[in-house]
């Protein structure tokens, strides 16, 4: 049985007269009759990627091993789309099917294959205009066929009252699921549950003006059929030539949460973990109090780009590591959501698959860990596929209240930044290019915002090795360029580690390139010379007739100034 994460909701408050809000961020998320469904939707497979042709199903929508194919509806899309069959027929036969399906499909990876199926356009499940879009009992949309990202939003209440008359609710008790008195609505609810349950079918049509009840809604007319799911233990709704966009769904006041590192806080590493984190923790609490509502309301969450979850190049993914699926995807559901975990994104410089390399990253500690490679930012038009991008993966256990069910879940959330994306100032200022070094010295420079800098360095043999340095000196001449002065970064080295010839020092902020110079180092034979003294004098130097006497110095492997005269 699928584990998941986000649950498709059934908050059960419907009022035919109930305004448009629009989303902001609030402390809790508005209590109304909360259905808790017993059961996890198998069929949760219906949100996988599509492809454009009936040809490609097989490729797109792989048969799981030992599986027996699903069969198509006895009246397909197509049908409807030339005229040779109603949109009537096409809904009836689909709810057919859907019932024969949530039979069929007891593992994940038959559900995922159904839904998948569902979902191409071209075949006998979608064409054109005709796809199906399925409702939980409360009027939310639980599968859009079409449009991945409108799954879990609320239908207006408008039309889903339109909807529900249509199917035989009785006005009286559509005006009673608005009541202020819980009792009220609480018997309503029953009573439409009752009255979907036996799984009536019809025509609706809100696009006519009702006056003093509701204005024409543009598009909002097509076919219902109810079916009782076995999986949810609850109707569900069953719509067809109803091409549900977003003007038709209300703008719900939705539970942000409240993560004190939010996606635009995200500079670096530390801030991304501590995001990763917070976002992981936000998921556990969640499935852990069995508010459907809350779960399903949280997708809508993490996909604002006005919210804390998502800003710019930043956003969050989730890893259905029970499953072998993707579960979420903030920006680009219809592309990944449900596909395998192998998946098909790879590095735009080496060619490698990019998710197996974030599941090791998430699995190989307790606390996570990060990953490197290189994406095209969805953020910005002017960026090409090979930009690095620094990623933080982590596994999170936990337990799902299903309805109360306890259920162990087992997830992986990820997010990642692109620094070069808002590359502060700085610069690596020593060794300066084409210098000579020799004996013990410091690298530095400065850099205005970093969560870590690291000094690579590699000899003309290939061989290098990557330190962290201390980041955060005071430079006082920052202030004007940065805003503060906690900015310079320095490393101690003996060069005679890295023996005779050119060397390349690279200064890496967060993962990106700062600066390089390259140098040529000389030494004296070993790494630490001792047991020698040595003194010379420097004629006409720094200005003619001065003399700089220069002395060994072990502790530094290098001459010092002793005096001037």
């Amino acid at each position: 049985m699928i584990s998941c994460v986000l649950a498709d909701p059934c908050h059960a408050t419907l009022c035919a007269t109930m305004p448009c809000r629009r989303a902001r961020r609030t402390s809790s998320i508005p209590r109304g009759a909360v259905i808790f469904l017993t059961g996890l939707l198998v069929l949760a497979g219906v949100f996988s990627a599509a492809r454009p042709a009936l040809a490609q199903a097989q490729e797109a929508c792989p048969l799981p091993a030992g599986e027996t194919p699903p069969a198509d509806p006895r009246v397909t899309a197509q049908q409807v789309e030339d005229g040779s069959a109603s949109l009537m027929d096409f809904t009836l036969a689909v709810r057919e099917r859907s019932r024969e399906h949530a039979q069929q499909a007891t593992t994940a990876q038959l559900g995922q294959h159904i839904g998948c199926i569902i979902r191409q356009e071209g075949s006998p499940w979608r064409s054109g205009s005709t796809y199906i879009v399925t409702l939980t009992p409360d009027g939310r949309v639980f599968v859009h066929a079409k449009n991945m990202a409108l799954s879990g939003g609320l239908l207006n209440p408008l039309i889903y009252a339109e909807i529900l008359s249509a199917l035989g609710v009785s006005p009286t008790d559509l005006a009673n699921l608005a009541s202020p008195d819980p009792g009220t609505a609480a018997l309503a609810l029953q009573a439409v549950f009752a009255t979907l349950s036996q799984e009536p079918a019809a025509p609706f049509d809100a696009t006519t003006p009702i006056p003093d009840i509701r204005p024409g809604i543009p598009g909002a007319s097509g076919y219902a059929a109810v079916y009782n799911s076995p999986e949810l233990g609850a109707p569900i709704v069953l719509l067809a030539g109803f091409d549900l966009n977003a003007s038709h769904l209300v703008e719900e006041d939705i539970d942000h949460g409240d993560p004190t590192i939010t996606a635009a806080d995200v500079v670096g590493r530390r801030t991304l973990k501590a995001f990763v984190t917070q976002a992981g923790e936000f998921f556990l609490e969640l499935m852990s109090t069995g508010d459907a509502a809350a779960a399903s309301q949280a997708r809508i969450a993490l996909r604002d780009p006005e919210g804390p979850w998502r800003h710019g190049s930043v956003y969050l993914y989730v890893l259905d590591v029970q499953n072998n699926i993707v579960l979420f995807h903030a920006t680009e559901p219809d592309l990944f959501e449900l596909q395998p975990l192998v998946g098909t994104a790879r590095d735009g410089r080496t060619g490698e698959l990019i998710l197996p390399r974030v599941l090791a990253a998430a699995k190989s500690n307790p606390e996570g860990n990060f990953v490197e490679y290189h994406y095209d930012d969805p953020a910005d038009d002017s960026d090409s596929a090979d930009i690095p991008k620094v990623g933080y993966a982590r596994e999170f256990s936990g337990e799902i209240n299903a309805g109360g069910r306890i259920l162990p879940a087992d997830f992986i959330v990820g997010s990642g930044f692109y620094p070069s994306a808002g590359a502060p100032g700085g610069a690596l200022e020593n060794p300066g290019p084409a210098s000579s070094q020799s004996g013990t010295g410091a690298l530095w420079g400065w850099v205005c915002h970093a969560e870590l800098v690291e000094l690579e360095i590699e000899t003309e043999r290939g061989e290098g090795a990557r330190y962290v340095a201390a980041y955060g000196l005071e430079r006082p001449d920052t202030l004007e360029t940065c805003g503060d002065v906690d900015n310079g970064f320095e490393l101690v080295v003996n060069w005679n580690r890295w023996g005779d010839g050119e060397h390349t020092v690279t200064a890496l902020v967060d993962g990106v390139e700062l600066g390089r110079a390259t140098v040529w180092v000389t030494t004296l034979g070993a790494e630490v010379l001792e047991g020698v003294e040595g003194e010379c004098v420097a004629g006409n130097f720094p200005h003619s007739g001065q003399t700089v006497t220069l002395e060994w110095q072990q502790t530094n492997q290098n001459f010092v100034i002793t005096d001037v005269q």
